[in-house]
């Protein structure tokens, strides 16, 4: 019987047992109840297993610990049985978790950057960021940096972490694959130099500097300086292959049960992108737009 030996999912038992003390009792000790017996099985403390350090059980025993503790999640998500803590309900019945300081940031930038980001899911955003533990993070497609800032205030109030923004700010990349005439007239004609100012402005501005790291750079071209991801949200250009590119490149990085935003979700030529996070993720939010389309949609990866 092979075995597995702490190599690649250390990470996964390090980030749940950060979370643990986010979840109701009952669920907790559901999931304690999983970790106890892998532990046993490798000969080590719980609390070893879920620090992240390496153990070594039989890959029977990892997989089948690995996927009851998933299934408790998704039931915890899905809104299914009584054995919830209130932080196990779905994104859309969560109460926010950000504080005073993380929200005002996030209604200035609404009021002061350039984008689209609504104050409903830039919140959602944020509570991701604050729920999840995230450290290592990606956005693609900066532009204003309105989705962008909600991740920095978030990382900021969990006292750890990056987001990396990779932006060119330049036309030409962002039309370099036609999407549609109007839409790529639009881009062409954009002040990015004015944009980006205002952005590095608010980022200094609001002390956020440790927080953001900015690539400028075609988003191809950074996806070699990652390895693992725990959050990755994808806005960049929307033409076909773009989209579909920055998908292949970059959501598999995303560690298991890792976060995945898509954006314009309701333009045809992101379809491609949507069903292959779809192939390899679950949806757990989605926000539509003024004539009921899904318009950007939440992803776990599986």
């Amino acid at each position: 019987m092979g075995f597995w030996r702490g190599k690649g999912d250390t990470e996964y038992f390090r980030r749940l047992g950060g979370r643990l003390d986010q979840f109701g009792p009952d669920l907790s000790a559901e999931i304690i109840k999983h970790l106890d017996y892998l532990a046993k099985k490798a000969g080590v403390s719980r609390d070893w297993v879920s620090s992240g350090l390496p153990f070594a059980v039989s890959r029977r025993v990892h997989a089948d610990a690995v996927k009851n503790i998933d299934a408790v999640m998704r039931k915890s998500e899905a809104g299914d049985g009584d054995a919830r803590g209130d932080d196990q309900r779905p994104w859309s019945a969560h109460p926010t978790k950000t504080d005073a300081v993380t929200q005002k940031l996030i209604e200035r930038a609404e009021r002061e950057l350039e984008g689209w980001c609504s104050r409903e899911k830039s919140t959602v955003i944020a509570d991701i960021v604050i729920s999840e533990r995230a450290q290592i993070c990606v956005e693609i497609g900066v532009y204003g940096g309105r989705s962008l800032i909600p991740v920095a205030a978030a990382l900021k109030q969990n006292g750890k972490g990056e987001i990396y923004g990779i932006e060119t700010w330049d036309p030409t990349i962002a039309t370099e694959y036609v999407t549609n005439e109007s839409n790529d007239t639009w881009w062409r004609g954009i002040d990015f130099n004015a944009i980006k100012r205002n952005f590095y402005r608010f980022i200094a501005e609001q002390d956020l500097a440790s927080q953001v790291r900015i690539i400028e750079a075609p988003s191809a071209d950074a996806a070699s300086l990652f390895k693992t991801l725990d959050y990755l949200h994808i806005d960049g250009a929307h033409s076909t292959y773009n989209a579909a590119e920055d998908v292949v490149l970059y959501a598999k990085k995303v560690r298991r049960r890792g976060i995945i935003i898509l954006d314009d979700t309701n333009w045809p030529t992101t379809k491609p992108a949507v069903d292959i996070l779809d192939s390899i993720c679950e949806r757990i939010r989605e926000f539509k737009d003024e004539h009921g389309n899904v318009a950007c949609i939440l992803f776990r990866k599986r």
